[in-house]
Order: structure tokens, then sequence, then C-alpha cells
């Protein structure tokens, strides 16, 4: 009996897949008031994806949304299904995005290839620290192209966000010559 059991972990264990999806940053070193843009990507795909579902929470006290647009991987000419949800007082973003029932399989699956974005986020920084975009892994995933659920690992972001630097006044050129002309020719006399 445990040979049997463990032929048959080992055979799903072969045909088990599994994502990466993380959130990746341009640079992890900000000011107060730039845009930060963050790009929501799936990794390490051995399979065509049918779709995916994410929840992310930010500080909403600290950052604020601009928006987001989906990538192309669900779409094959024919658009896929797109839905969101944004709760700006909880700093929560829900994306799902699906292939549409009817779609190209092989087209999917030349626009996925091993690891595609999902979508494309922008945040303006409204305050300074070191702030968290993290998944929530009870509502994030992903789906195989033929409706079966992937195990996925998640990987969140931190980023730094410094106080806006105050810019220093260049000094008057001219005003700083002719004081110093006239410094000058004062001591000459």
């Amino acid at each position: 009996m445990k040979t049997l059991l463990t032929a048959l972990l080992l055979t799903l264990s072969f045909h088990s897949q599994a994502a990466l999806i993380k959130l990746e940053s341009l640079h992890n070193s900000y000011q107060v008031g730039d845009t930060i843009e963050l790009q929501l990507s799936v990794s390490n795909l051995s399979t065509t994806l049918g779709g995916f579902f994410s929840e992310l929470s930010y500080a909403s006290n600290s950052l604020s949304l601009l928006g987001w647009q989906f990538g192309n991987g669900f779409d094959d000419g024919f658009g896929s299904l797109q839905f969101a949800d944004h709760d700006a007082l909880a700093g929560l973003l829900a994306l799902d995005e699906y292939a549409d029932p009817f779609a190209d399989e092989q087209l999917l699956a030349a626009n996925q290839g091993t690891g595609f974005v999902l979508a494309t986020l922008q945040f303006v920084a409204l305050s300074a620290g070191d702030f968290w975009f993290s998944f929530n892994p009870d509502w994030s995933g992903a789906l195989s192209f033929d409706n079966q659920f992937i195990a996925v690992s998640f990987s969140d972001l931190q980023l730094q966000v410094h106080p806006a630097s105050t810019p220093v006044p260049a000094p008057a050129t001219l005003s700083l010559l002719l004081a110093g002309l006239l410094f000058l020719s004062a001591r000459k006399r």
C-alpha cells in the first residue's frame, strides 16, 4: 500500500504546475511626489494560463493609486474579461483577468511564453517612509487554460520614499562678481 501511495504522489508531483507572481519596480527608492510605476508579472510558466486573480494591499495614507492597465497575455485578438475593484480608504486593489472561454489557446501560449506582464500600476508617493505592496494569498492565484488551479508563489515588494529635496538656489553670479570687485577696489584704496 505504501508503494502504491508513493507512486501516486510521485506521478501527481510531476504533473503539478507552479508559477511566480511578483511586483517589480524600475527603482527601489523614490521621493515624495514621484510617480511610482509597478509591473505585476507572472513567470516560470509551464502551461498556458486562462486567468489570474489578485488582491494587493498598500499604505493608502502614504500612496495614492493613479491607475492601472491590464497586460495582453489573455487577449487572443478578441479581448479578455477584466475586472477590478479599488478601495482607496483601505488601500486594497483587486484585479482579475480571464481569457475568453473560446480563445485560441495557441495564440495565448504565444503571447504568454514562460512569463508576461499581468498589469501595470501607477501610484504617487504622498509621504516618506518604507512601504510594502503585499499580496493577499487567500485572494490571489492563477488558473490554467483548462480551468485548473495552479500552485502560485507570491513575491511582495518594498520601496523607500524619501522626503522631497529642496532645491538650493543658485547664487546670483553677477551680484557676487560685482560685490567682489567692489570689495577689491575698496581694499586697494
